[in-house]
């Protein structure tokens, strides 16, 4: 069971279906635009002020590459890029912006403190989710980097689903999810508890850290995560996973 929309995971459905796997696709949060993209727009026009931008997901590459073709501003004048993890860092190369930091895990807080003293004094625009986490913020104001965070989408539980989707999902043999909000956002589609439920059979499995710990924060202790956000590494972890849960079935009956 794949929890996020199909426009971002054909990559992982098409790996995995060649890996053998049924994939069943629940979207669980909808990415939508700000209601006003006036806070995006005044940042990405006075763009030559900053020394940094930080991408900390594929959402915000793209949602800032849209705007800038909209507003018609050239690549040739954006600051020095960071990303967290390949899968972002990839996302900002095919849209033109030339990566300069690529963060060796997963997470926005450990590219601050990877870039360390590059951000003393700089100028960093942080665009994002409207629910993303204050960790990165705080990592910034730490190493007194002057921060601009704006909201560059914002992110929606979609509506409860019907017991014929609900059943068809709780039948799976994984769930994997790629975000917090999804972490919240499952009980939203399916129902208070049901994950709980889940996952006292199946594996649950999260792309990274943060939504790890948004897993764990919701009681779900056996979930584990893939080493990045990759479809390569998810597809790793998804089989490590089923061969853990087979050897310790194993181990019980004998």
């Amino acid at each position: 069971m794949v929890t996020r929309a199909a426009a971002q995971a054909i990559d992982l459905l098409k790996a995995l279906q060649h890996a053998g796997a049924i994939p069943i696709l629940l979207p669980v949060i909808q990415i939508l635009p700000p209601n006003d993209f006036s806070q995006l727009d005044n940042a990405l026009k006075g763009l030559a002020e900053f020394d940094w931008i930080l991408f900390t997901s594929q959402n915000a590459v793209r949602i800032v590459h849209e705007r800038m073709d909209n507003l018609q501003i050239a690549l040739a004048r954006s600051p020095a890029v960071g990303a967290v993890g390949r899968t972002t860092a990839e996302e900002a190369t095919a849209a033109g912006f030339s990566v300069a930091h690529i963060s060796s895990r997963p997470l926005g807080s450990a590219l601050v403190e990877e870039l360390g003293s590059k951000l003393r004094g700089a100028n960093v625009l942080l665009p994002r989710s409207d629910r993303a986490n204050p960790d990165v913020v705080i990592a910034l104001e730490k190493h007194r980097a002057r921060v601009t965070e704006v909201v560059a989408y914002r992110t929606i539980s979609l509506d409860a689903q019907s017991q014929e989707v609900i059943s068809k999902a709780m039948n799976a043999d994984a769930v994997l999810f790629f975000s917090p909000s999804a972490v919240s956002g499952f009980d939203d589609v399916c129902g208070a508890g049901k994950l709980a439920e889940f996952s006292v059979s199946g594996i649950v499995l999260a792309s990274g850290p943060v939504t790890l710990t948004a897993l764990h924060e919701k009681g779900i202790s056996n979930a584990r995560a893939a080493a990045e956000p990759s479809v390569a590494r998810i597809i790793e972890a998804l089989a490590n996973s089923f061969e853990a849960r087979d050897r310790r079935v194993s181990s019980e009956a004998n």
